[in-house]
């Protein structure tokens, strides 16, 4: 039996396991997918001991650019971007991809195909958000503007693009009204932080494209408040489907069925 399973921490709110499971049921696949909470403290000891079990897994906060040293090797998309969502066992090697850029991209096209001409503020830079930001560069090509509490994180995430821009909170709040497209991708809205936002919206202006990457609560309050404003909104859900299911291919060479996925994570919601 194939062992397949997500990692993070938390990872309780996970619904991975539902929705590959219901595409291995689907495909009549020998395997099994679960969820697993690493330790942030000890992750550098325990990680070995989980690969030495696995056939491939995910990974999601806060490992997506610290399981990079454990790998073997790295397709060209992760190592532009220096995050992997999606490991693989591969001929005894371990390689590690990058799905989230583009599942967000497949995922946002169901509301806003992106334009060349879009102008896009992220916020955030971690793993999540290099997935996505050089997926964007490198399919649409538009301007981006990155904030981040850390604005040094930022700066790095764009080095290779000195066309865009670093923000500070404060001044992306200011800037909000001439963004066509926001993106959330920070952990804010999550389980302990659930009434919290990432950054005030009193400039969003109507008709802006405001997507949360989170999809576990359905609406974090940062949606909430983008809806009162009259911007067009969209959750994780998307981008989960569409990364899950280019992984579960990497995993099983088979396409699965992302409508059958997506009712496996609306059922469990």
């Amino acid at each position: 039996m194939k062992k397949l399973a997500v990692i993070g921490n938390p990872i309780a709110h996970s619904l991975s396991p539902e929705m590959h499971r219901a595409a291995i049921r689907a495909l009549s696949i020998d395997a099994d997918y679960t969820r697993q909470k690493m330790s942030v403290e000890h992750f550098e000891t325990e990680i070995p001991l989980f690969m030495e079990k696995m056939d491939g897994f995910n990974v999601t906060v806060p490992f997506k650019e610290r399981i990079i040293p454990f790998l073997d090797g790295l397709d060209e998309f992760a190592e532009n971007c220096g995050a992997v969502n999606t490991v693989v066992r591969e001929n005894s090697k371990w390689i590690g991809y990058n799905t989230d850029g583009l599942g967000y991209l497949l995922g946002l096209a169901e509301i806003h195909p992106l334009h060349p001409n879009d102008t896009v503020l992220i916020i955030g830079a971690g793993g999540a958000s290099k997935g996505i930001y050089f997926a964007i560069k490198e399919k649409i090509g538009c301007h981006v503007a990155v904030t981040n509490r850390t604005v040094m994180k930022a700066k790095e995430m764009i080095s290779d693009y000195p066309e865009d821009a670093v923000l500070t909170i404060s001044e992306a709040e200011k800037q909000l009204g001439t963004f066509s497209v926001v993106i959330q991708t920070t952990s804010v809205g999550l389980m302990k932080t659930a009434n919290e936002m990432p950054l005030a919206l009193d400039n969003l202006r109507q008709g802006t494209v405001v997507s949360d990457i989170i999809y576990n609560p359905k609406q974090t309050r940062f949606l909430k408040e983008a809806s009162k404003k009259q911007a067009i909104i969209q959750n994780g859900l998307p981008m989960f489907i569409h990364q899950g299911a280019l992984a579960f291919e990497k995993w099983t060479g088979q396409k699965p069925d992302t409508e059958i996925m997506k009712q496996a994570v609306l059922a469990s919601l």
